[in-house]
């Protein structure tokens, strides 16, 4: 594309003049390229930043702590637009510009007020945050590097959604106020007044975070639709004040957290991995952690946790051994099943697309495949006419109810009980003896809102008795278990296991899986 050079000279328009030391070239499309070199080039070049503009910033320290109308070192209130995002960047990404206040006590490093920005391979430190973006929505700050902060790194708040923050690494945070010393705060908490809710849909991809006083990241209430992946935590920073005790506080919901890896390195302050938290009534729900990797000091340190946050948890790991969830709406997940979803999530989406032809290009599969979900064709294969299948199922808007395998503990001989976090659902369970033999069943659950008016405390076992149950030719029966909305934890035992003859060993029967629809 031609382009033509201009300088600006004390003669040209008032407009002209707040970049007459800047060299300035502008496509044919009137776009424009900004090359900066001082802070005042790009406080001016913030200032009057047009939809397409790129400023270029050259290598070096750019400092101010002058009032300058917005309470940071850097700012600007113009916004770009799909077609024309405006975009600040390094000139060179191995020796990137560093954007910094005087002190971690006062000041952002960097703010934007407007939508569509790209902020790319650049260093934000040396103030109170580093970089905000208030009504930012479909915004990238992607290979940044955030440290030195009193209090929060990275904020996406004030109504901004659809944003992507991806391979930034940031450190160093809560310096001042270790309380509020967020590697990545998603929204605002419920008392605030002066900023908008709704950050929607924002995502964080492949960040290193450490050393920051509260949660590496924070997903506030009121928010729908985060997605955490591919990164890593570093907990030794954590400083356990105000609620700040694990990798991730999910206070929103539809919540995605996957594929990350955590480590505590040591810190007593880490209480849990991921940390579900009703903040407000219906806020906090239906999220799902899946494919993590976390390096604990202890086995006892529980990898989820969630009071009254329904929400699924599957297929993390951790060193040593701790336990999968703690609370009581967090189900402990062993398996989905659900035609099309290749990754097993309980969704049908893109990720199940990339998934299926990841695995038929040869290449190594990121995280889990399920065949049966993949095998749309149901002929033992996959090929291409899975990839057709799935494809035209995505097109259709269509899909399958999700089967959800849950995870349960043998309590005593011929007694189970099954993970929480199962009130309000349809539990089937499946058990497995002698063909046409019969079983006397009794299942229950806990009620924590049945209230004793003799004692005036809150909760109660609920026993229920089953029919007799005669298992089938194969030696099967399955159970239809309906829990009310309240129940936390439920069990099922067998009292009497009998064939025409008279009763029998109970110990010869098996549960052999429990699951409910989605």
């Amino acid at each position: 594309m031609k382009k033509r050079m201009l300088r600006f000279s004390a003669i040209m328009t008032a407009a002209a003049i707040m970049y007459s030391s800047v060299p300035l070239s502008v496509d044919a499309d009137g776009t424009r390229e900004v090359n900066i070199s001082t802070t005042e080039q790009l406080l001016d070049a913030l200032a009057d930043a047009k939809p397409g503009d790129k400023l270029i910033l050259a290598p070096g320290t750019y400092q101010n702590d002058v009032w300058k109308g917005n309470w940071a070192a850097f700012f600007s209130e113009s916004s770009g637009t799909a077609e024309q995002p405006i975009t600040i960047c390094s000139a060179d990404p191995d020796d990137p510009a560093v954007l910094c206040g005087v002190s971690q006590e006062n000041k952002i490093a960097l703010h934007i007020m407007g939508e569509y920005w790209n902020i790319e391979n650049i260093v934000a430190c040396e103030a109170a945050q580093g970089i905000i973006l208030d009504k930012g929505s479909n915004s990238n700050i992607i290979g940044c590097e955030v440290y030195n902060t009193g209090t929060e790194g990275i904020h996406l708040r004030d109504d901004t959604s659809n944003c992507l923050i991806e391979n930034c690494y940031i450190h160093d945070c809560g310096t001042v106020s270790p309380q509020y010393g967020e590697g990545i705060y998603i929204g605002s908490a419920k008392g605030t007044t002066e900023y908008g809710f709704d950050c929607h849909y924002n995502t964080v991809r492949n960040c290193r975070i450490s050393n920051v006083g509260a949660d590496c990241v924070d997903i506030k209430e009121y928010t729908i639709g985060a997605l955490v992946e591919d990164c890593i935590f570093d907990g030794s920073g954590i400083k356990g004040l105000n609620g700040a005790d694990s990798f991730i506080e999910v206070k929103g919901n539809n919540v995605i957290v996957r594929n990350n890896i955590g480590y505590q390195n040591g810190n007593e302050k880490v209480l849990y991995a991921v940390d579900l938290y009703m903040a407000v009534d219906g806020w906090g729900q239906n999220s799902r952690i899946y494919d993590n990797k976390f390096y604990m000091d202890s086995e006892d340190i529980p990898l989820v946790k969630g009071w009254n946050c329904v929400s699924y948890a599957f297929r993390n790991e951790s060193e040593p051994v701790c336990p999968a969830v703690t609370g009581n709406k967090v189900a402990d997940v062993l398996d989905i099943s659900m035609s099309g979803d290749t990754n097993a999530d309980g969704l049908v989406d893109l990720t199940d697309v990339s998934a299926l032809q990841r695995f038929l290009l040869g290449d190594p599969a990121k995280g889990w495949l399920s065949w049966k979900n993949a095998d749309l064709c149901e002929d033992g294969r996959l090929d291409a006419y899975d990839m057709c299948m799935l494809r035209k199922l995505m097109a259709s808007g269509k899909s399958s109810e999700a089967k959800i395998y849950v995870n349960y503990n043998a309590e005593d001989t011929g007694k189970w009980r099954f993970t929480d976090g199962l009130g309000g659902r349809t539990l089937y369970v499946r058990l497995k003896a002698g063909p046409e033999n019969s079983m006397n069943i009794g299942w229950g659950y806990w009620d924590p809102n049945f209230l004793n008016e003799d004692t005036g405390k809150s909760g109660k076992w609920i026993q229920l008795s089953i029919d007799k149950v005669t298992l089938d030719a194969q030696g099967e029966a399955v159970l239809t278990l309906e829990l009310p909305e309240s129940v936390t934890r439920a069990d099922v035992e067998v009292w009497d296991y009998m064939d025409s003859s008279g009763k029998l060993d109970k110990s010869a029967v098996e549960l052999t899986e429990a699951w409910f629809i989605d």
